[in-house]
């Protein structure tokens, strides 16, 4: 059962506003480390643990309420010139803000969050008594990395009966059944009564033996609605009011437009069909087209959100990276204000921290060698979004050691990804994209940030899904940049209205590069496969009814020249209906492979949207046809 009961729409409601002020705090943060004399940041930041504390204490969180207030007693000295900030205070207040949101995180559930670590409350009320923070953090970090310890042996030593759980007391809890103390004592790891259990919950007394809820016990009914309720925070929104309001101007406007148009209809079904009724008849339905049209973006808008709340959390896990590999990192941020879906923000969030992290750990050199560089000891990463048409760009660069092709291809070869007759073959822009390969890494022996080449593959994977694209330029010595081109919404996607035969098939306009007549006489054939010479390069043709698996009956006469990551071809098709923005039905119950949707147009025809990598995975190496194809139609290789 919630501990929260009767309070879920307050918790959710605190959730969200608390977990924006934290990931703004995070922010503030990283900029006092720069300017510590800063009273401006130092007044702000004290108000969000103060404001924090408040929601807490509504919800009657104790443990956050004491975490925050001893927090904001320290930036309270901090602002009145009573203690300087250093280092080590600065470590002691980021693991406040970091236990802070692993409450969140326990309040996330319904439960109410544990006590904090004992040893952060110390360092915090050290550090308050004027106590060095330098010296507190060494001094009280020793117990917590020697409690550590046996968690990482290989040889752990006998359990501590003195501190292990009382199995007795956890029995009765969970069962009501009282167990002899003679029977329980013959079993391994039972110990007399726990001093530090004395007087808890039973749900902390779980929590302590085995680290789960009261709820989870054997025969109890799950806590009802809980991963629903996670999943609705996710989902939740801020709309600006002045959105919502155009949004109900134009819902007015096209209730006006209706009522024009049903008396309209009644007038010529009446038999009033002249040229004045006619006319008007077309104007209502022009208005009307227009408002529809301008609803559709005002709905639009109303998913977009700014890009800066994604990015307000990186600044912390780059900044908390560096440190722990000894580098001096800054993450520069802009374009906070870019626009983009919601949907597509949640999906964007690993893939953005994977590569944040790869640049910290792969791309930025080590003080020492940067120094030796001849590079300043601060190395920058720079996280920014703009738009480009009606795309939305991600632009992640660093001014590290930069990539080299060569040692991309060897590293590939090594790892068995590639023969050393491929790696040959490969340009320097192909070498670049070897690192998205699964299981690639340059780094010898795997560490917790990196080396079991898995990352980059994900980020290649979850871009994709989003029908987007990711490109990589580097130069060695100066840096690399990582290049995201993502469409500016998910739910309606521009397309290419294709014919096979008189069947209708749409292709995402996003990777149409040019439209271009087939002409049989000037294809050539290389290596079994029909080609084309665009402007100097020879471009594979593909049939689309061989890639459907339909039989190729007669030669197609347009071709078009489409773009997928870094490989370029052609698709041949018998003719075309236009460009159209289509709204994506997905089909969820059953999804035939190589199609990614369905649209449905103006004359109500269902189209199917063909997802083209698919298409090319179904038919591997065997998409291509011979020239003889073209010519013979009916003698199209299988």
């Amino acid at each position: 059962m919630s501990n929260f009961e009767g309070m879920e729409e307050l918790l959710s409601d605190f959730l969200v506003e608390a977990g924006d002020l934290l990931s703004k705090v995070d922010n503030q943060l990283i900029d006092l480390e720069k300017n510590p004399a800063d009273h401006r940041l130092l007044n702000e930041i004290f108000r969000g643990f103060h404001t924090i504390k408040g929601g807490a204490g509504f919800l009657n969180a104790t443990a956050l309420v004491t975490l925050c207030h001893l927090t904001e007693n320290l930036f309270d000295l901090l602002r009145n010139n009573k203690l300087s900030i250093d280092r080590g205070i600065m470590d002691v207040i980021m693991s406040a803000t970091g236990a802070v949101r692993t409450m969140f995180d326990t309040l996330e559930t319904g439960i109410q969050p544990n006590p904090a670590d004992p040893h952060l409350i110390q360092r915090l009320e050290a550090v308050l008594a004027g106590e060095s923070g330098k010296k507190t953090a060494v001094a009280l970090s020793q117990p917590a990395s020697a409690a550590s310890t046996p968690a990482t042996s290989t040889n752990q030593a006998p359990p501590d009966k003195e501190n292990s759980p009382d199995w007795q007391q956890l029995l009765n809890v969970i069962t009501d059944i009282k167990i002899p103390e003679t029977v329980m004592a013959d079993m391994p790891g039972t110990a007399a009564a726990d001093a530090n259990l004395a007087g808890k919950t039973p749900e902390q007394i779980i929590q302590a033996a085995v680290g789960r809820r009261a709820s989870d016990k054997p025969g109890a009914e799950a806590l009802a609605g809980r991963r629903e309720n996670e999943k609705t925070r996710d989902s939740s929104i801020r709309v600006d009011t002045s959105r919502l309001d155009q949004v109900l101007n134009l819902s007015g406007e096209i209730g006006l437009t209706k009522n024009r148009l049903t008396a309209l209809r009644s007038e010529i079904l009446n038999g009033n069909s002249d040229t004045n009724t006619l006319q008007a008849l077309d104007q209502a339905v022009s208005q009307l087209d227009l408002l529809v049209s301008d609803m559709q973006n005002a709905v639009m808008k109303t998913r977009m959100q700014p890009i800066g709340r994604l990015f307000q959390k990186y600044p912390r896990i780059a900044r908390d990276l560096a440190r722990s590999l000894g580098k001096d990192v800054e993450l520069v941020l802009s374009g906070e204000e870019t626009e983009i879906d919601k949907t597509m923000i949640e999906d964007l969030s690993d893939p953005i921290i994977h590569l944040v992290r790869n640049a910290v750990d792969h791309g930025v050199e080590t003080i020492e060698d940067r120094r030796a560089a001849g590079k300043s000891e601060k190395s920058q990463v720079h996280l920014k979004a703009y738009q480009e048409g009606d795309h939305i760009v991600i632009l992640i660069a660093d001014d590290g050691r930069g990539m080299h092709a060569d040692t991309l291809r060897a590293k590939a070869v090594e790892k068995g990804l590639l023969t050393a007759e491929e790696a040959s073959t490969l340009d320097e822009q192909q070498s670049f994209n070897l690192i998205f390969l699964p299981g690639f890494s340059t780094k010898d022996v795997a560490s917790d940030v990196s080396g079991r080449g898995v990352g980059m593959d994900v980020v290649k994977t979850n871009i994709q899904k989003l029908n987007g694209s990711i490109e990589i330029k580097s130069t060695p010595g100066k840096g690399s940049q990582f290049i995201i081109s993502l469409p500016l919404t998910m739910a309606i996607l521009p397309v290419l209205l294709v014919q096979l035969g008189k069947q209708p098939f749409s292709v995402p306009l996003s990777m149409v590069r040019e439209i271009m007549p087939i002409n049989i006489n000037e294809m050539q054939e290389v290596g079994g496969c029909a080609t084309m010479v665009v402007r100097g390069k020879a471009m594979p043709v593909y049939p689309l009814s061989h890639l459907l698996g339909w039989p190729l009956e007669h030669s197609p006469t347009y071709g078009i020249l489409m773009q997928m990551a870094e490989s370029s071809f052609i698709i041949a098709v018998d003719g075309f209906m236009g460009r159209e923005d289509a709204v994506i039905k997905p089909l969820d119950d059953f999804r035939p492979k190589g199609v990614a949707g369905v649209t449905i147009l103006s004359n109500g025809q269902i189209v199917l949207i063909l997802d083209i990598k698919e298409l090319f995975s179904l038919q591997g190496e065997k998409r291509g046809v011979s020239r003889s194809a073209f010519t013979h139609p009916r003698l199209a290789a299988a």
